[in-house]
């Protein structure tokens, strides 16, 4: 028997449903397509300095609680922290700054991705290259004087980790040489040749400690390899046929590709583009696919996404750029919900080996003035959570069973959907990345869906959104006037609005081998359907 139910909003907005116009969402539980693992769900840490701190584990608490991370944090292992030189000369180094911070991560129970970064001052060929962080740290992006003091280095951290923590354990973590080479903020002059020399004795370190350790590189920055890729072009030569400056020998070894991408450029779109978009996220991250393709020694390494986010400049606001709202706004959770359906595709129709996607939240490195200035966060200055948290939140609530789905042809609308044995769950997005200040219009649905439930018995149907006015402490915020300093009634008020909501109440009914629900989805909304099995 069809079990029909048009949720209430249609009552309120009085609008009634014509199928006909409606964009068919058809779902099969019956038949599964594959399985999903939370590729979405690993953060980074930014500034690494500040996981030590209460502001750390706050973080930490938040993002492991609401489901952003559940396989890995990224941090640098900030080796400038662990030199240590006697008064005979001796080097040494001591990483019980590191382990406080791993110990942090792994009871999360993520794993770790460690990125060797930073040059101590006293190894460094060009000490003055010291570049002041936010708020009084330093680094040093020099390339050593010795590379065999660097080898040594990185060749102690990685047997500090292995004689601390297990092999077992490390392997199970990724090692990266150095942050976006090409960029003179993070290393010297930003020469690529240079860089080539670093990871070959990064390599050879990491490996000669235990080969089964992973490592990769370069982790070039997003939008200036989309226009000239030839710097990380280089680094692929060089990994497959150059000739390695630590052992003499034709390559070096890779076991990932370690890439950064961004779906728009310093809080905007990128090159030719109006607005930042997940078709451009996706479109640089299948590019690089191509390139590692190229070489056929590399087809069968992941590519992985160490940096992402709806635009690249994380503390660029809505001050300097108005599309910075996107970060505020409900946008941020169909722009993730999106890009993840657009990954499941991929993974299940044409695999590129495209993962390891790590989330950066660089926006905390500057203390903000007040709440959603448009910083690329989780949380604002007051801890309001914002829709995107939330789209996590949505995402962790899916089961591992792929289930096969069929959309009508319209752009704005994509889903996805698991089953459990008692259990089904739709993810449906509406999202436009042309109207970023979410005005486009709302678009009618009409989900269909073949059960695997017992059809004997009750269900319960509960409709979760994320949008305007639901699960949306930003839209509570500019009801009440933008507050430069809201008071504890103000603060209240938001934080009772910044937390995943009902649609409207869990809706009882008799379950059935089908099911309908017809439903509008606003502009950059998003639903999650979930049919319970009482």
């Amino acid at each position: 028997m069809k079990r029909v139910l048009f949720f209430n909003l249609f009552l309120m907005t009085g609008i009634l449903l014509n199928a006909q116009d409606a964009v068919q969402v058809k779902v099969d539980a019956t038949k599964t397509i594959g399985t999903l693992e939370p590729f979405w769900a690993s953060q980074i840490v930014h500034p690494t300095e500040f996981l030590l701190t209460e502001w750390g584990k706050d973080f930490l608490d938040m993002i492991t609680e609401s489901g952003a991370a559940q396989q890995y944090i990224r941090i640098y292992n900030q080796p400038e922290k662990a030199f240590r030189k006697d008064a005979d000369g001796n080097i040494s180094y001591d990483w019980s700054h590191f382990d406080k911070m791993a110990e942090m991560i792994l009871t999360t129970g993520n794993k770790l991705k460690v990125v060797f970064f930073a040059m101590p001052v006293e190894i460094a060929a060009y000490p003055e290259s010291v570049t002041k962080r936010p708020f009084g740290a330093l680094f040093c992006k020099s390339p050593p004087k010795d590379y065999r003091q660097w080898e040594e280095m990185c060749a102690d951290f990685t047997r500090h980790t292995v004689n601390k923590y297990g092999l077992d354990e490390v392997k199970q973590w990724t090692f990266r040489c150095w942050n976006e080479p090409d960029l003179s903020g993070f290393w010297y002059k930003a020469d690529v040749d240079e860089y080539l020399k670093l990871y070959d004795y990064f390599a050879k370190a990491v490996k000669g400690v235990s080969p089964e350790i992973k490592i990769g590189g370069p982790a070039v920055s997003s939008t200036n390899t989309y226009k000239n890729p030839d710097k990380f072009k280089k680094f692929l030569e060089h990994v497959v046929n150059g000739t390695n400056h630590a052992t003499g020998e034709i390559g070096s070894p890779i076991d990932f590709i370690a890439v950064h991408t961004y779906g728009g450029s310093g809080a905007a779109g990128g090159p030719d583009r109006k607005f930042p978009e997940v078709d451009y996220l996706i479109e640089q991250q299948l590019r690089y696919a191509d390139m590692r393709d190229a070489y056929p020694k590399l087809r069968n390494l992941p590519v992985h996404v160490e940096e992402w986010g709806e635009a690249s400049g994380g503390t660029t606001g809505v001050a300097s750029k108005p599309t910075a709202d996107i970060r505020n706004s409900q946008y941020g959770a169909a722009f993730l919900t999106a890009w993840v359906e657009r990954h499941v595709r991929i993974r299940t129709e044409n695999d590129r080996l495209i993962g390891g996607f790590t989330f950066c939240s660089s926006g905390y490195e500057k203390i903000p003035e007040y709440d959603f200035m448009g910083y690329r966060t989780f949380s604002t200055k007051n801890g309001f959570h914002k829709p995107l948290l939330n789209g996590y939140k949505l995402l962790k609530k899916l089961d591992t069973d792929l289930i096969s789905i069929q959309t009508g042809n319209n752009k704005n609308i994509s889903a996805f959907a698991t089953r459990h044995a008692d259990r089904i769950s739709i993810i449906v997005v509406n999202y436009q990345h042309e109207h970023p200040f979410n005005d486009g219009l709302a678009e009618p649905v009409l989900l269909q869906i073949m059960s695997h439930l017992d059809a004997s018995g009750n269900v319960v149907v509960n409709h979760w959104r994320i949008d305007e006015k639901h699960s949306n402490a930003y839209t509570a915020f500019k009801e009440l006037g933008s507050p430069k300093l809201p008071d504890p009634l103000q603060i209240d008020a938001i934080r009772q609005k910044m937390d995943l909501e009902l649609l409207e109440p869990p809706q009882r009914m008799k379950s059935g081998n089908t099911f309908e629900f017809k439903f509008y989805l606003p502009c950059n909304a998003v639903s999650l359907i979930e049919i319970i099995k009482e």
